[in-house]
Formats: structure tokens, sequence, C-alpha cells
């Protein structure tokens, strides 16, 4: 029985260990747990936290519990809210008079992988002081952090106009306006990498005009009101490639050496990602081809792309895909994709491919 625990244990540990890897957090602090100063002063974010910083002119807010001013937790200068996790937060204006903006960045842990899918998620609280509430809040990209001179919304115009290389602006999904004051509200999208992206920008990256806003009515002068909001819990997980229906793609890493079909450690991750990926989607079936290079009799180099496309196969299987959801074939060396006589073109060839379509289940 000893045994048995001890082994149970043990397997819960390594399950427990892949899944924190498999779903890293791509943000650095995203629970604003690390700081250089204990925030003493308002507006202040850059020169308090570690990662996180301005990009504009607009002052965000960091609030940690170990402050004796009004940038304390729970209570500080625009409410009382606890942490969502540990002891700190951001706070920011999502709506202000005169389309004042205020946003915050972050450089993240890795490049992204260009078609490759990702969920960005976070907590907001709407502060206790605030005029109204909002139901937009957007995230934006860039290559390079981003130091703009405006206290006004970073339209897509005006992303377009940096010099920095950026995506446009994301919205966040909403079914209502993010109005609750007392608990934490958890958003989140997807989104498809273009390869460029290294930084994370959030915010409101809309006009008065076009945002949705709800006035509560409580405002003491004529005017503009004003959305206040405390974040935490940012992060970016990596959710694997996105393979489009009829297209044909490549397998990373499954390019077999001269002669040979066995598939290489690095290979069967990417078999992972697409197994994943057919179980996540039951509609789509998938088509195997495997390849040569120019080496060898075309009998020989027909029998071993099919011997290719069989393991590629044979494996998908292994980890759960149904036999009726998957079929191969072998095309020798007929389709190159690079004809050049070369060992680096060769090497290339020598793969396998793998196209997509919708499957009814019968």
């Amino acid at each position: 029985m000893r045994l048995r625990f001890s082994y149970i244990l043990t397997n819960l540990t390594l399950l427990l260990f892949f899944y924190t890897a498999v779903a890293q957090n791509l943000v650095h602090n995203g629970g604003f747990e690390d700081f250089v100063e204990c925030p003493i002063k308002m507006s202040n974010l850059n020169g308090d936290t570690e990662h996180w910083s301005a990009p504009t002119l607009g002052t965000t807010d960091y609030f940690n519990e170990c402050s004796k001013t009004k940038l304390g937790i729970p209570l500080n200068f625009k409410g009382k809210q606890e942490a969502y996790e540990g002891v700190a937060y951001a706070g920011l204006y999502l709506f202000a008079p005169k389309d004042y903006r205020e946003y915050i960045q972050v450089p993240l842990k890795e490049t992204l992988k260009k078609g490759h899918r990702y969920r960005l998620s976070l907590s907001l609280s709407l502060s206790e002081k605030s005029d109204g509430a909002v139901m937009d809040i957007g995230a934006v990209f860039s290559q390079k952090p981003l130091s703009i001179h405006t206290k006004r919304q970073l339209s897509n115009a005006v992303l377009a106009s940096n010099q920095t290389r950026t995506s446009h602006a994301k919205q966040f999904s909403a079914t209502g306006f993010y109005d609750d004051k007392t608990n934490w509200m958890q958003v989140s999208i997807d989104l498809v990498a273009r390869g460029f992206e290294n930084h994370l920008v959030l915010g409101n990256f809309k006009s008065n005009g076009g945002t949705h806003y709800l006035d509560f009515g409580k405002k003491t002068t004529r005017g503009e009101g004003y959305s206040y909001y405390y974040l935490d819990d940012v992060s970016l997980v990596y959710l694997g490639p996105d393979y489009q229906p009829d297209q044909s793609y490549v397998l990373n890493h499954v390019n077999f050496d001269f002669d040979r079909f066995e598939l290489e450690p690095k290979a069967k991750q990417s078999l992972k990602d697409v197994f994943d990926y057919l179980k996540k989607n039951p509609k789509l079936k998938v088509s195997i081809s495997g390849h040569t290079d120019d080496q060898g009799s075309e009998e020989y180099n027909d029998v071993l792309s099919k011997q290719r496309a069989r393991t590629v196969a044979r494996y998908l299987m292994r980890l759960g895909l149904e036999s009726k959801r998957i079929s191969s074939e072998g095309y020798g060396n007929k389709l190159p994709l690079d004809s050049a006589l070369t060992d680096k073109a060769r090497r290339k060839n020598r793969r396998v491919e793998f196209v997509m379509t919708e499957f009814e289940d019968q």
C-alpha cells in the first residue's frame, strides 16, 4: 500500500510538472508581485515594478500591500480592493475626459511563433470611486517597447505612424459592462501570432466616442466621467499551431536522416501539436504524405516515403487518434520542395506533410 501511494504521488508530481511546463506564462511578473521599491507616490509604475512600464505620458499606478500611503492594498486612493492573487496589482484609467488614457506594457519571455495560437487573459476590477464602467479593454503587441509622447488614446492610426512594428488593437470579448466593484472579473482573448511580437500593451485603444460607457449618474460636476480599473494576474499561454483546413503543412522537425524513417524526439512534440488540434476539432481528418530526396531508385523511394508516412500515422493513432480520421501515402521524390542537388536541399525534401479536411462522422 505504501509503495502504491508513493507511485501515485510520483506520477501526480510528474503530471503537475508537465502541465506547468506546457502552460508557462509568457508574461514577466504577470501578478505584479516583483517590485523595485514599495510604492510611496502615485504615477510611479515605471520606477516601482519589475518589467512593467507605461508606454505613453499616461500615469499608470502601482499598488502593493507594503505601501503605507494611498497606494496600499486593500485601501487606496481609488477605494478598497484585495489583490486577485498575492499582494499587488496595477491601476489605470480606461476612460477619462478629453480621451485621456493610461496604458501598461511588459516584455514577453520569448518572441511569439508565427502562425501559432495563444491565449491572453487577465483579471480586472472597477474601482469604487469610478463614475462609470466600460466594456472596452484591448491588447496590442509590439516588436520593441513603445514610447509615445501622448496622453490620449493609442488609436490604430497612432500606432501605425510609430516606427516600432505593432499589431492592431484586439479587444477582449465582453458580454456586458465591467462594472463589478467588489469582485474580480476574468477576461480572455485568443490570437494567432504573426511572429514579431516581443512586448504586450494593455489598455483602452478607443476614443471616448467609440467606447461603450455606462454612466452611473453620480458625477458632481458636468462633463465626462472616469472609469478606473485595477489589473492583476496577466497571463499569456501557448495553445499550439493554427492549422487551416485544405492547406498543406510540413511537419516541424520531421525531417528524416538519409535512408531512415524513425521519428526523432522533437518530431514527437510536433505530432502532439497536430493530435491536440485534431482532438479539439473532431470534424477534421488528416491526410499524411511522405517524401524522399533524389537519391536511390524510384521504386525504393516510393516504399521509403510510404514507410515515413505510416510511421507518422501510427504515432498519431498511438496518441489516440481514430484510424478512420487518418490516411497516409508516399510520393517518393516526385514532389521536392527544393530541386537543388545539395545536402541541405535533400534534407528539406526528406519530410512529411499533412492536410486537414472536413470530416463528417457517420
